[in-house]
């Protein structure tokens, strides 16, 4: 029997080959590029796509691919990282494809350090490609995913303590597979840029977790707090009987 999860990642692997898909990882490598100086820290990972985006940070000492034939492999609802051991995270289209997108974003709060840094790249609803999706009969890659919108992942984002620093726009022309005609799109996407950035069809979000510190209270300051100061109280409380 084969696994449909297994079939739909192979129909996925095929369409980034695709002129149409290619088009859409060169100008997301390009935009991950120049945000460089976001990915801080020494250990780096990539999710969602076996071919490698992370630009090339002089500090980092680890950079790594999670896929089924990639330096990693495992599953995005349970990433096989221990907690708070991940400084930087890039999900490549990875919450559109999931079963489960609450839980990989639980994932990734979980496995990221302390004010570690998310990069998510995903697909924009309000785009030629979420009308495309929705005039789909058939469902093949990568029109099968769940687009979700730019104010949806960053509710989802500010309940798990992250804080949205920077969002790019990219992909403005309509997803058309001809190689010939995706030649002459640079128009479309400078006027896109300046124009109608919202209407994008891939956005860049890159968010930090943010830890909440917890200020111990001192036993001290904790007792100066249940009593009164002298200064209120002219004499000690006692209990006196009341012979009247």
């Amino acid at each position: 029997m084969i696994d449909y999860r297994t079939e739909m990642q192979k129909k996925m692997l095929s369409w980034w080959q695709s002129p149409l898909g290619r088009s859409v990882l060169n100008q997301e490598k390009t935009v991950l590029q120049s945000l460089s100086h976001h990915f801080s820290g020494k250990y780096q990972f990539q999710l969602g796509l076996e071919q490698r985006l992370l630009p090339d940070v002089a500090l980092s000492r680890m950079q790594k691919t999670m896929g089924k034939s990639a330096d990693v492999e495992g599953s995005n609802e349970s990433l096989p990282f221990k907690s708070r051991c991940i400084d930087t995270l890039l999900l490549v289209h990875v919450i559109e494809f999931s079963v489960d997108p609450h839980q990989v974003l639980r994932e990734v709060e979980r496995v990221l350090d302390a004010d570690g840094t998310l990069i998510l790249c995903s697909f924009n609803p309000w785009s030629f490609w979420g009308v495309r999706r929705l005039f789909s009969f058939k469902s093949p890659p990568p029109w099968h995913g769940h687009f979700f919108s730019q104010t949806r992942i960053k509710d989802w984002l500010a309940l798990l303590n992250f804080e949205v620093v920077t969002t790019k726009h990219l992909v403005f022309h309509p997803p058309i597979q001809s190689e010939r005609w995706l030649s002459k799109v640079s128009l479309i996407e400078r006027m896109g840029k300046r124009l109608w950035p919202i209407f994008s069809g891939v956005t860049i979000l890159v968010a930090t977790k943010r830890t909440i510190p917890l200020t111990p209270i001192t036993m001290y300051e904790h007792v100066k707090h249940l009593f009164p100061t002298g200064r209120l109280v002219s004499k000690p409380l006692t209990r006196e009987k009341n012979n009247g």
